[in-house]
């Protein structure tokens, strides 16, 4: 790489920020999860309402941004990995990253499949051995947990990305409009035709293009905002804007009330983008720094086992607080905790490691 292209990426997300993203990210998935629903009789009580709905409904809308912006930063960083050294990239290097995130995996199912659902004799936990094998693969890694279906797409854009980028570089434009129709198509084949096979086969395969059509999208907008310098321009608009803090704040404003008119998800790639360089623009208070980087650690792990509380095994706990704050309170509670244990395993050194995709 160039010192030009480094001036150039030096101007972009930074590290920092990425992780704060990513704790952003898991925030609101958790919100999502959790309030996502108009059926939150005998779940939780709204105390805010906007008309007939609670206000958390539309806030949870918002949150759906959360998968654009894990897909966005791991596109970022792979693409900046990609331009540092082409050569050098491929999936050797990348199996590292491959192995670290299958480990943690591999323990959590440990955990939560053989351990908590054989001990509490959940039905389907851990079901029969071809069961069990196929989701430690990672081939059908949300047999157990929906929300770890991201797993097995991250793991093959890892796997393909030296090929994406390099179509990314050569046929910049075309491939935009390539993938953004592609997401159109798979977002319908996600969304509105879902049982189309009855082989076992074929359904995982329609299933996974799907979702892998759907977020190729909006893990190539890392890689085109890095390629574009999307971050500077933006940037270089806010310098003449006084209190950059409360415009990036009514612009996310914006963006809420904006996805509440529009509530169909097939918006959130564009809404995790504008979140993303609103939210860059910011500077952040002190202890809210400090909050996002203490997440940055255990956002993975937050991602692949906050399910597993909310609904598989301990739903009524996590509910029991019947007040929206509590609840969130105690879900974060719940993963941050068992995530120090993860990582333990693991063998982190929570003070010292940054994850960085």
């Amino acid at each position: 790489m160039s010192e030009k292209d480094n001036l150039a990426f030096s101007m972009e997300i930074t590290i920092k920020e990425s992780n704060h993203l990513k704790s952003i990210a898991i925030l609101m998935m958790l919100f999502l999860h959790l309030f996502n629903t108009l059926n939150y009789d005998g779940l939780f009580t709204p105390l805010i309402y906007i008309g007939e709905k609670p206000l958390v409904f539309y806030l949870s809308l918002f949150s759906d941004a959360c998968v654009p912006i894990f897909a966005f930063v791991s596109g970022f960083g792979l693409y900046y990995k990609y331009r540092q050294n082409k050569e050098s990239y491929n999936l050797r290097s990348n199996a590292k990253r491959i192995y670290s995130l299958y480990k943690t995996y591999w323990i959590i199912l440990f955990i939560f499949v053989l351990g908590v659902g054989s001990f509490l004799q959940v039905d389907g936990y851990p079901g029969d051995v071809t069961k069990f094998l196929l989701a430690f693969s990672g081939l059908t890694a949300s047999t157990y947990n929906g929300a770890a279906w991201f797993f097995t797409i991250y793991v093959l854009f890892v796997i393909f990305s030296k090929s994406i980028f390099q179509i990314l570089d050569r046929f910049s434009k075309s491939f935009f409009v390539f993938v953004l129709a592609l997401y159109i198509v798979a977002f319908y084949f996600r969304v509105y035709q879902t049982d189309i096979f009855s082989n076992v086969v074929l359904d995982w395969l329609h299933t996974n293009l799907a979702l892998f059509g759907t977020t190729l999208f909006q893990f190539l907008l890392g890689a085109y905002a890095l390629k574009y310098s999307w971050k500077q321009k933006v940037s270089n608009i806010f310098e003449r804007i006084p209190l950059k803090n409360m415009a990036a704040m009514i612009g996310i404003l914006g963006l809420i009330v904006f996805h509440a008119y529009v509530p169909n998800f097939i918006v959130a790639p564009i809404t995790g983008l504008a979140f993303i360089m609103l939210f860059t623009q910011m500077s952040l208070p002190k202890p809210l720094e400090s909050i996002l980087d203490f997440l940055t650690p255990h956002a993975t792990n937050m991602w692949l086992i906050h399910m597993f509380f909310y609904l598989i095994f301990f739903k009524d706990f996590i509910y029991s607080p019947k007040y929206i704050l509590p609840i969130y309170l105690l879900l974060i509670l719940c993963c941050v905790t068992v995530s120090y244990f993860i990582n333990f395993i693991i063998g982190f050194r929570l003070t010292k490691k940054i994850i960085v995709n």
